[in-house]
């Protein structure tokens, strides 16, 4: 009879106590871990039951919209960099448009020629703004960034092309040619050169061809499952439309040219032949082009602004997906903390049974 009861007592009340004691044990782990992890269900998938699938979905998602927050901000750098050097060079471009109307009624050859070295030092200038990079790439060389918009920016004001015109611009003056005439001739010659502009950006074909590669090259970045989004600025874009015998379609491109003629006039005067046409011929340019550039300044913005918008709703996507997330993997922790206090106070009970029935007699079994 005792046996009896010591078997029931050692393998049958005992087992279901120890058994009832590692759950609870078990229990009280995962609860404190989930009290240390802010409310997380589990460590693992497995153990989040029927929300798993829900955090499945939404994990990845939340990391595309931040892959695409990312793809902004490098957007924004990018423009931020580049807003600052179209200023650069809208601030050299009317500067000099100021100097020529400085040098348009009697002039020494003298000052003539201070503006022109003035011209061509500042086309090395916008040669070298042009050349502006990130540290990840060129701003205003595309999508070929990598490769510099301007191939030798140091030599701009002295290359083939600059010497070109400046010779051509002393000949034909000497030949009795208009300022019209001249700005032409400078402007076939851009269109034909393929010596300053990377060939990535520049078509040496003809100025419709070169604008048509340009704007081709317009920098893109993924914002949305089905959005891209256009920005920066091409060194050699423009509008077709603006193509004529005196402009390149491209305002860098005639800014450039005008600073080559400027910087050619070095040693005229205004008792030149031709020269009062030339320096307003130059100056009206001037004028047009400075005012497509802040146009360009102006697209800039327009684009930071559209891609703020666009960050925008992109972090309100990621708060709405995170809260989802979170309400998927985790729970109350307070209620956490009174599922604790419940496991503690039963695992105690449960410790104290084991204690008494280690001192209970046959008497107490019956």
């Amino acid at each position: 009879m005792s046996t009896s009861i010591g078997q029931y007592g050692a393998s049958a009340a005992s087992l279901v106590l120890a058994a009832g004691v590692q759950e609870l044990t078990n229990a009280q782990t995962t609860l404190a871990w989930q009290t240390s992890s802010q409310g997380i269900v589990a460590q693992t998938y497995a153990g989040l039951g029927t929300s798993r699938s829900s955090v499945f979905n939404l994990t990845p998602k939340i990391t595309q919209v931040q892959a695409w927050q990312t793809n902004i901000t490098n957007a924004q750098n990018s423009l931020t960099v580049t807003a600052t050097a179209l200023k650069q060079i809208v601030s050299l471009a009317q500067t000099m448009a100021a100097n020529l109307l400085g040098i348009s009624g009697t002039s020494e050859s003298s000052t003539v020629s201070t503006v022109a070295t003035e011209a061509s030092s500042t086309l090395d200038q916008i040669a070298t703004a042009l050349n502006t990079s990130t540290g990840a790439g060129y701003v205003f060389a595309g999508q070929t960034s990598t490769e510099a918009p301007v191939q030798d920016p140091s030599s701009v004001s002295s290359g083939s092309l600059s010497t070109s015109i400046a010779s051509m611009l002393t000949t034909q003056l000497a030949a009795g040619a208009s300022g019209t005439d001249i700005l032409s001739a400078a402007t076939t010659a851009m269109n034909s050169d393929s010596t300053v502009f990377s060939s990535n950006i520049s078509d040496a074909t003809d100025a419709t061809a070169s604008l048509t590669k340009a704007n081709g090259q317009q920098t893109s970045t993924i914002t949305g499952s089905t959005t891209t989004s256009t920005y920066g600025i091409v060194a050699t874009q423009g509008s077709t439309s603006d193509v004529s015998s005196t402009s390149t379609g491209s305002p860098i491109k005639d800014l450039m040219r005008d600073m080559m003629l400027i910087s050619g006039m070095s040693g005229l005067s205004s008792s030149s032949t031709g020269y009062t046409d030339l320096v307003n011929q130059l100056h009206t340019s001037l004028v047009n082009t400075t005012n497509q550039l802040i146009n360009m300044e102006t697209t800039v913005g327009a684009q930071q602004n559209a891609l703020t918008a666009r960050a925008t709703m992109l972090t309100n996507t990621t708060t709405a997906l995170t809260t989802q997330l979170e309400n998927a993997r985790t729970t109350d922790i307070a209620q956490v903390a009174l599922q604790t206090t419940s496991v503690q106070t039963s695992l105690k009970a449960s410790f104290m049974l084991i204690a008494d029935m280690k001192d209970m007699s046959l008497a107490n079994y019956l």
